[in-house]
């Protein structure tokens, strides 16, 4: 199937598409996950942050030439978990602050 009809059935919450889109992307997850998991993140968790984020990018995506589907993931992915490697941060550090004061 084209990508651009199964991106159109994965938003009409199409299953099977979604299924689709989601094994054809998870190598971008697998890396960005990976990437994270250098920086202390348990690269289990990343990898689901990064599953999530893409789920809600595809019903959020709107065609917008000359950006991609590709590309609006792979910003999106990586702006999302670039998020959650901050937020797990701070919350790593208020809990050593914390436990040391």
């Amino acid at each position: 199937m084209e990508l651009k009809e199964l991106i159109t059935k994965a938003k009409q919450k199409d299953v099977k598409a979604m299924e689709e889109l989601f094994i054809r992307f998870r190598p971008l997850l697998k890396s960005r996950a990976k990437r994270y998991s250098k920086y202390g993140l348990e690269y289990d968790d990343v990898f689901q942050q990064g599953a999530l984020l893409f789920i809600l990018a595809v019903y959020d995506y709107k065609e917008r030439p000359p950006t991609t589907f590709a590309g609006y993931m792979k910003k999106r992915i990586d702006w999302g978990l670039w998020v959650y490697y901050r937020k797990e941060s701070i919350n790593e550090y208020i809990k050593k602050y914390l436990t040391t004061n």
